[in-house]
């Protein structure tokens, strides 16, 4: 019974001693198994809780709208032009990614994302009615197509836009100067056009700045983005937009398709990493900079931003994004992806951009909190906490002299309008990631805790075996070592 009783003290240590040393291991790899259990659940698999969240965002989603309306429209060119900010003009957004195509050969997922706009009055700050003058956009489109062409083809336009009407500024409600467009008897002559005069361009029967934009997928172009199944990847990295492999409006390094398309962002990030991202709207990708850290309810986070040196035409980096004109920092010139309309993008208000553009057009006020363009992420699990993504759009506009409409107007860039979608997460995901971020940081040393614990075990368990196992009896040594006595010794000496 005793001897059993042993055997299973010897048992249960040596069960105990495994569980410990298997502790131990798990302790030692707890990151890499974190990272592979977490990439898992990120896989942008058909079917898993990554994918049903990416193929229909239960996030809300809201888009806002910033129009500048042009104050003093009937004294331009003489004064320099004045603009106001009307809005927000607030929509509520509805994402969708369809037609998704699975290619489990080469890791990827293709896709189009479905979008669609709905006004919200109660948070805008103004209504679709609002009267709003701007720059006459289609007379700029033409003017701007038409600046390298020569004497005869210039004075020609002149003159068609002359016939047309086509005035130097327009003004438009709101509704149609977003969505709904107006229409414009300069774009019913322009369906007559070959290609080849148009640059390209879609026959569009109105116009406006986001025309065929609601209820549509094709705002975003074809899109296709690994899966992260494999090994070492991240899911939502860009691989092809619109079949293309590379940028064809561009050369070299500015050329390059690469990042992330918004929703999955790398993990490990420190504040000498960069964010690579590639924006559709702007047919580029970017690379944000870190500027700073900071904590949202428990959670660290860094934040990485469009600075001065992601638009600077200074630069090498974006010299190939030029494509002409390229006369100021914190600018990019997006024509190109734009069928030649002259469109350039800027950070909100000429936020980081050179002061001579606030001075050419006035009325403008940039506020880093108000206008910067940042992501905030939670750095060891690459997940967005905050994002704040917002441009500014501009007409470009330099004189010519054979156009009547523009002869003696200045080089300048116009705004027109610009956007923001923000993005905060909520309180119930806020709360999961703080225990999967908990598990991530505690994991290891639960591990060794437990392992100590099992030592613990282990070392009492032997213990008991041998440190406190009772000997068996023995006789005294004069009684072991007394020879006895035989019978007539016994008869001799009787006692």
């Amino acid at each position: 019974m005793r001897g059993g009783v042993g055997r299973c003290r010897w048992l249960a240590g040596g069960v105990a001693a495994l569980f410990a040393l298997a502790a131990i291991a798990v302790s030692l790899a707890w990151q890499r198994i974190f990272d592979s259990v977490l990439a898992s659940q990120l896989a942008l698999v058909p079917g898993s809780r990554s994918y049903v969240s990416w193929e229909a965002p239960a996030v809300p989603l809201r888009f806002d709208i910033y129009l500048f309306n042009w104050t003093n429209a009937d004294h331009f060119p003489e004064e320099t032009p004045h603009v106001e900010q009307l809005g927000p003009y607030s929509f509520r957004e509805e994402r969708r990614h369809v037609n998704v195509t699975v290619n489990p050969e080469t890791d990827s997922l293709s896709y189009r994302t479905f979008r669609s706009y709905s006004f919200d009055p109660e948070a805008s700050n103004g209504t679709l009615e609002d009267n709003v003058t701007t720059l006459n956009p289609i007379a700029s489109a033409a003017i701007y197509k038409a600046r390298e062409s020569g004497y005869i083809q210039q004075k020609t336009l002149g003159m068609g836009l002359a016939m047309f009407g086509q005035q130097m500024a327009v003004s438009k409600p709101a509704r149609e100067l977003m969505f709904e467009g107006y229409d414009d008897l300069m774009l019913e002559f322009a369906k007559t056009l070959p290609d080849s005069a148009t640059g390209g361009a879609p026959k569009i029967d109105r116009f406006g700045w986001f025309y065929q934009r609601n209820n549509s997928i094709d705002s975003d172009g074809f899109m296709e983005v690994t899966l992260g199944s494999r090994g070492g990847s991240l899911p939502g990295q860009i691989l092809n937009w619109n079949t293309e492999e590379n940028l064809p409006y561009y050369s070299g390094q500015c050329a390059e398709l690469a990042g992330s398309v918004g929703e999955f962002l790398p993990r490990d990030l420190t504040p000498s990493s960069r964010l690579t991202m590639f924006m559709a709207d702007l047919c580029r990708t970017l690379h944000l900079r870190y500027s700073g850290s900071g904590e949202l309810q428990g959670l660290q986070y860094h934040t990485y931003e469009v600075n001065r040196d992601v638009f600077d035409a200074g630069s090498k980096e974006n010299e190939c994004f030029c494509n002409g004109a390229c006369a100021w920092g914190g600018v990019m010139n997006v024509s190109a992806c734009r069928y030649g309309a002259p469109s350039f993008i800027t950070l909100p208000h000429f936020l980081y951009a050179d002061e001579e553009l606030r001075e050419l057009v006035t009325g403008l006020q940039p506020d880093e909190e108000k206008h910067s363009f940042y992501f905030s992420v939670e750095p060891k699990l690459g997940i967005p906490l905050d994002v704040a993504a917002r441009f500014q759009l501009n007409i470009y506009m330099e004189p010519t002299p054979n156009i009547a409409l523009y002869e003696n107007v200045p080089r300048l860039l116009f705004p027109v309008l610009w956007v923001e979608q923000r993005v905060t997460i909520d309180d119930t995901v806020l709360a999961e990631l703080r225990f999967v971020r908990a598990v991530l940081d505690w994991g290891a040393i639960f591990s060794a805790g437990v392992a100590l614990v099992l030592a613990a075990i282990v070392a009492l368990t032997t213990c008991t075996n041998i440190c406190l196992k009772k000997p068996k009896y023995l006789p005294p040594a004069d009684l072991l070592f007394e020879r006895p006595k035989d019978e007539a010794e016994m008869k001799l000496n009787p006692m």
